[in-house]
């Protein structure tokens, strides 16, 4: 073999070349969030996204697609809610609307309960 060296030059240069994932972009991406990747509120929030977005606003400022479900927001702000009381609610998947298709699977329930309780307003709203 005249050239030994381009095999091995053509296998690295190869390597150099692999498709790296790139971060998803849109209105799903995770890049405007400010929890870690890891925390209970960003999988609570991932969740949001892909499971509950179709009728609640899910976050700070959205509107609900569907007018008879409440936003994330306004369930957070729901006088006397508080996480135990909301996880409660969302284990008891018979007391779910008519219209809600799914029950939330229990391993998805602390890290939603945790990221709905990131929207509970600090103050108390000028208009209630």
């Amino acid at each position: 073999m005249k050239y030994p060296i381009l095999p091995l030059l053509a296998v690295f240069g190869l390597a150099g070349c692999q498709m790296v994932p790139e971060k998803p972009l849109g209105p799903h991406s995770s890049e405007s969030t400010p929890f870690a990747r890891t925390s209970p509120e960003w999988r609570g929030l991932k969740f949001a996204r892909n499971r509950c977005s179709t009728c609640h606003g899910v976050e700070q400022g959205q509107v609900s697609a569907n007018p008879d479900a409440p936003t994330f927001m306004a369930i957070a702000n729901t006088p006397g809610i508080d996480r135990a009381g909301l996880s409660e609610w969302l284990k008891d998947e018979h007391d779910f609307p008519d219209a809600m298709y799914f029950a939330v699977p229990d391993e998805h329930i602390d890290d939603l309960v945790a990221y709905v309780m990131t929207l509970r307003s600090q103050k108390p709203d000028a208009g209630a």
